[in-house]
């Protein structure tokens, strides 16, 4: 074997990263969970996805002039949502799910905080902290800390990272699992095999040090979990999946009633195709949570048809065949949809968008006022553009987790949640 231990440690990066323990944390709230409880899955849009290019200000009069080239109208296929909103034609299939009710769109959402740096404004929404450089724990990880089950209570799969490093809302001092991409594929037994024949017993914790270098300084902060804990974890999740599938196939041989759902070829789609297994499972899965890369749209966006458009495609196509796997668990389950900031309205040069302030969120599921599209718009005339170029916001991010925190979840959010912030209600979206 020709493998070094720098490799092994990079793959034991993969099983799992847990942060240190804050003290923020430290109060507890009791709420065993049930196998029929409610989930939230987490979507997050690196790169700044361009909203107006998602959720089409089509009524606007002044949204053609600011997008000569980029702009995509009614006779391009923008799907009506209202007199002022179309769905981009590449998220033509998000509109039966509109339709039915169970899909917000809120436009003119995210952090009020003017920054327009990658790095630092994810960091803050994921911290639900903008501006607080303090604040290391996530606020998903927040909520699993604050409701943390008796320990004979504990799924060993309430929260997932569905890939190799985790999202920040998910670290902190509750332990999450990190999905490896290729956990489910048929190499997965043999990788994992060989992870614990250099391991052994050992199991233990390791620091992570090198092993995930390339990512930034606080990326490489805290604890990778590794060994027979770990191990056996995965494989259960392997197993899980695959019992899964078997059932799936075998009730859609007798023509019961199973979801024949066909998902995009994608890793994205894969991700959220493994999710629907464990939720609908019953293994106890709560909280799970995605990336999705690639939305720096600086050069050659498109409009109808490009980059984004492709991408656009993918996501949706992806999303509402998640939906429709859920079935009648979607009314029991949330998806709440984020990126860090939105682009600027008018299109640069390069037929792209450059860094803005106001986006979309979107929200899925069970229990949400779908059906219409949420959000104060105020339209697109200079004056009424923030620094005279990018959507206002006019929903705090942060309104909107409290929302799915406290009618989702179910949780009677602390003062204390969301640093120097009270939240307010968000009508309707309820």
């Amino acid at each position: 074997m020709n493998t070094t231990r720098r490799d092994f440690l990079r793959l034991a990066a993969t099983a799992g990263i847990l942060s240190q323990v804050d003290p923020f944390t430290s109060r507890l709230f009791a709420a065993p969970q049930s196998p029929t409880s409610s989930a939230l899955v987490v979507i997050f849009l690196r790169g700044a996805a361009d909203g107006m290019n998602m959720i089409v200000p089509m009524g606007d009069p002044g949204y053609e002039a600011l997008r000569p080239t980029i702009a995509t109208t009614i006779a391009e296929g923008v799907v009506p949502l209202d007199k002022t909103f179309g769905l981009h034609p590449a998220m033509k299939s998000l509109k039966p799910i509109f339709d039915a009710g169970k899909f917000a769109p809120i436009v003119c959402a995210g952090s009020p905080h003017r920054t327009r740096s990658h790095f630092d404004a994810q960091d803050w929404m994921e911290f639900a902290a903008p501006g607080d450089r303090t604040m290391r724990n996530g606020w998903v990880n927040r909520y699993l800390e604050m409701t943390r089950p008796k320990k004979d209570n504990v799924s060993e799969f309430r929260a997932l990272g569905m890939q190799e490093l985790l999202p920040r809302s998910l670290r902190g001092s509750y332990p999450v699992l990190a999905v490896p991409t290729s956990l489910g594929r048929r190499k997965t037994g043999k990788t994992l095999d060989r992870f614990e024949r250099f391991y052994g017993d050992s199991g233990g914790m390791m620091e992570g040090g090198d092993s995930m270098s390339g990512q930034r300084e606080e990326d490489r902060a805290g604890v990778v979990q590794s060994g027979r804990i770990t191990i056996e974890t995965l494989r259960r999740f392997g197993e899980i999946i695959a019992v899964a599938e078997k059932k799936k196939k075998k009730a859609m041989r007798n023509n019961q009633t199973v979801s024949g759902t066909s998902y995009p070829k994608s890793r994205f789609a894969n991700r959220l195709k493994q999710i629907a297994l464990v939720l609908r499972a019953n293994e106890g899965l709560e909280v799970a949570g995605i990336d999705y890369g690639g939305w720096d749209d600086h050069t050659q966006e498109g409009g109808v048809e490009g980059r984004m458009a492709t991408r656009m495609t993918d996501f949706s196509q992806s999303l509402a065949a998640f939906c429709q796997d859920l079935g009648p668990q979607l009314d029991t389950t949330s998806i709440l949809v984020m990126s860090e900031f939105g682009r600027t309205c008018r299109e640069n040069g390069n037929s792209g968008t450059d860094h803005g302030h106001g986006s979309n969120m979107l929200l899925f599921g069970g229990g949400v006022k779908g059906g219409k599209v949420h959000g104060d718009w105020r339209g697109l005339k200079e004056t009424d553009l923030y620094q005279g170029r990018d959507l206002a916001v006019t929903t705090d991010f942060r309104d909107v987790m409290n929302e799915v925190l406290e009618n989702t979840l179910g949780f009677d959010v602390p003062k204390e949640f969301f640093p120097q912030y009270s939240p307010s209600k968000v009508r309707g979206l309820f």
